[in-house]
């Protein structure tokens, strides 16, 4: 890859900017937000020229709701250059149906997206014509609409560079998915490399036969499994699933029956490299079927999820010490697992290649775990140790401080055992939460021992994006002013069901934070109809999303 894209030649600049090349630059902007990336255009010609190649525009994304899509269409028919600042090659549709605005959106912009999204809007009929370079589709939720039924007509042989389709969704009524599907079999997409679907058993022979002529293709495929598959179809899974060769990513959700998941996955040839495995909700996954994961797969696995897999026991969780050194992604979360298996499987040493870690509602861990996990997991950047409340305490907590610095997302959820002393430090020689300045998401929901001495002495994070402190019941309005002072980069904070709040907390928020988007406020009960009415006068045009649902001014 090569940019051939120059720097102003100001003596500023260059005093200011270490010279690096381009790639090394959009590499560092990768780990940015689009806020973020909105600032950097500003910057100069060189980063706004560098935020333009496709990397970093997929980034951000054209959201069109049924409240702004006239509006848009009458902007892009009075000021047609107004398009060369909405090329996004994303874009989302949330309950638009087909009429003449939509149709002057898609004249306009069609020919940018790459990916679209939709959601309850049932607009295939119209995408035939106005989206040549259209490479994915996306389908989130479309119910059953009688009128929309006999509409519908896209033909998936019209986006020559199509080659991802995702409808898992369980909310996507079955006669579209259906109506996808044989037009993969009838168009013949012949570059198809990712697939995701959920269905049930009267689909059975459709998705076998769809499977089968894309197999020589595909690199990702979900499956989300409902249903026990006769033993005569068996033999038909088997045959399908040996013929491909090229899968990277596998994920199969769904309490799918033990028969089934072994014929996958003994079918599949090590010739497909697969790097990302998800299980999740398997409950009949056993140790044998983890132990032929592991042999099948340990040069290649970087990616395991196997959260609710109940019948993994330590001696199937050992086994992952086979490719501790490769695995960066590990969710656990819910198995009945005990600290020695984890302990032997993933942290016997030292593991320099662990980067998430889910421990989610595993709760017959002792606090111990936790300290030996800390200072041999040296490389963590994703913890989630929601409902962990027998192993997470301030002692436990003070391992994480000191050893997890490169720690970006933290999850303490139900950690009821948490208090102020845990997060401040008790003494100089235990670290503080404030040792993570890195950390760019903190999840505290249900922490009830907390209070404002943790918003005003311990929460001081320059790059904090997301804050969660839903029913921390202790917390008031008199945190407010040091969480806004200490926390200036949040994006999205949830205080719901903190009853102590008053009632112009939310505008002080606002106010002090100039990056937030999302708030949440939920059943923060004191809140009268005359600040309801100030702050939302003065937040509209600022946050993205307000949720404000059980304040008593509201139930009148």
């Amino acid at each position: 890859m090569s940019y051939t894209l120059t720097a102003l030649p100001t003596d500023a600049q260059d005093a200011l900017l270490p010279d690096l090349p381009n790639e090394i630059w959009i590499k560092i902007f990768t780990y940015l937000t689009h806020g973020d990336l909105q600032q950097v255009k500003l910057v100069c010609k060189h980063w706004c020229d560098l935020c333009r190649v496709p990397e970093l525009k997929r980034k951000s994304k054209l959201v069109i709701t049924a409240d702004n899509l006239k509006d848009l269409s009458q902007v892009l028919k009075r000021n047609p250059e107004i398009c060369k600042c909405l090329q996004y090659e994303c874009l989302e549709l949330h309950g638009v149906k087909v009429e003449k605005d939509l149709l002057t959106a898609f004249e306009y912009l069609g020919y940018y997206i790459r990916q679209l999204k939709l959601h309850e809007s049932p607009v295939f009929c119209v995408l035939n014509d106005y989206l040549p370079e259209l490479e994915e589709l996306i389908l989130t939720r479309i119910p059953s609409i009688q009128s929309y039924v006999n509409n519908f007509s896209v033909d998936l042989y019209k986006f020559p560079k199509f080659k991802s389709l995702h409808m898992s969704c369980a909310g996507v009524t079955y006669y579209i998915k259906i109506q996808l599907l044989r037009n993969l079999i009838y168009d013949q997409c012949e570059h198809l490399e990712r697939l995701s679907l959920e269905f049930d058993r009267s689909q059975e022979d459709l998705i076998l036969y769809t499977l089968e002529l894309h197999a020589d293709s595909l690199r990702q495929l979900g499956i989300g499994n409902h249903w026990n598959s006769k033993p005569s179809t068996l033999i038909k899974w088997q045959r399908t699933f040996e013929k491909f060769t090229k899968l990277e990513v596998l994920k199969i959700t769904g309490n799918c029956s033990y028969n089934w998941l072994k014929i996958i996955l003994e079918s599949l040839g090590a010739e497909n490299r697969l790097r990302a495995i998800d299980l999740s909700g398997s409950l009949e996954l056993s140790d044998d079927l983890l132990k032929l994961i592991v042999r099948k797969w340990s040069n290649s696995v970087e990616s395991l999820d196997l959260m609710f897999c109940q019948c993994i026991t330590d001696d199937g969780l050992k086994q992952l010490g086979a490719i501790k050194n490769k695995l960066h992604h590990l969710n656990l979360a819910k198995c009945r697992l005990t600290a020695e298996g984890l302990l032997q499987g993933i942290v016997e040493n030292t593991n320099y290649a662990l980067r998430s870690l889910n421990l989610s509602h595993i709760t017959n861990m002792a606090e111990g775990c936790i300290c030996l996990l800390a200072q041999r997991l040296c490389n963590l950047t994703t913890l989630n140790l929601e409902n962990c409340y027998e192993a997470v305490t301030d002692s436990s907590l003070y391992y994480i401080f000191r050893y997890l610095r490169r720690l970006r997302h933290l999850i303490l959820d139900d950690c009821i055992h948490v208090t102020d002393e845990g997060l401040i430090g008790a003494d100089p020689s235990k670290p503080a939460i404030s040792n993570l300045k890195g950390l760019q998401t903190l999840s505290l929901c249900g922490c009830c021992n907390l209070s404002n001495r943790s918003l005003s002495e311990a929460l001081n994070f320059q790059e904090l994006r997301k804050l969660e402190l839903s029913y921390c019941h202790n917390i008031s309005s008199s945190a407010i002013e040091g969480l806004v002072q200490h926390c200036p980069a949040l994006e999205d904070l949830t205080i719901s069901s903190c009853f102590l709040l008053a009632d112009n907390s939310v505008l002080q928020i606002v106010a002090g934070l100039p990056r937030l988007r999302k708030l949440n406020v939920r059943n923060c009960i004191n809140y009268n109809a005359h600040s309801i009415h100030y702050e939302m006068t003065y937040t509209y045009k600022k946050l993205q999303e307000l949720t404000m649902k059980g304040a008593n001014a509201l139930e009148v």
